[in-house]
């Protein structure tokens, strides 16, 4: 009798156990269907949507965020130099090169959990948008990303740290993914590290 309620036990505690871990790993460790990369950027476009796979589904239920829909926009995010290193605050950076076409654009800096970062000094730039930069003759643009200030286009980062940027593109075509493969994105180059 104890044996067999024991190995009811033993059975149901595995059961349950690894039910809660598949549904963990699921929801926080798997990658998301639908996932679009573009040069260094990726995003998820059907992420807003009634499309979107049930897994992005519950973890967009269990962040409590809610994302652009297909007509809105759509954000992509950026975790590593073309080098393949890590974004970090103890190295500076350049983003250049020309954005899709959209009406307007932003990028911002942004933590693994996707909240804004927060940078000691509030008066500097922590996002900019396309109506606030400089452009090249040649209508491209280029962005330096670092801790510390920069002249022309300069977008403050945490002296320490690793970091993403984000970049959502509002009202463009590649929201709706049409004309994913020939896009143009941005790229991010390492420029130095200081330590």
């Amino acid at each position: 009798m104890f044996k067999t309620v024991l190995n009811t036990a033993v059975i149901l505690m595995i059961a349950l156990g690894g039910g809660a871990w598949l549904t963990w790993y699921a929801i926080h460790g798997s990658d998301q269907f639908g996932k679009v990369t573009i040069g260094g950027w990726t995003s998820y476009p059907q992420a807003g949507t009634p499309d979107a796979d049930p897994y992005a589904k519950a973890q967009l239920a269990r962040d409590g965020s809610l994302s652009l829909g297909a007509a809105e926009g759509v954000v992509f995010f950026a975790n590593k130099a073309s080098d393949g290193s890590l974004l970090s605050g103890d190295c500076s950076y350049r983003v250049s090169g020309n954005s899709p076409s959209t009406r307007v654009w932003t990028m911002y800096p942004v933590g693994k959990d996707q909240v804004p970062v927060s940078i000691a000094d509030k008066s500097w730039p922590t996002s900019l948008h396309s109506q606030s930069i400089l452009y090249e003759p040649s209508g491209g643009f280029s962005i330096s990303i670092a801790a510390s200030a920069r002249p022309d286009n300069w977008l403050a980062v945490p002296a320490k740290g690793n970091f993403l940027l984000a970049f959502t593109l509002y009202d463009s075509p590649v929201a709706t993914n049409k004309g994913l493969v020939d896009t143009a994105f941005p790229i991010v180059t390492k420029v130095r590290c200081h330590g």
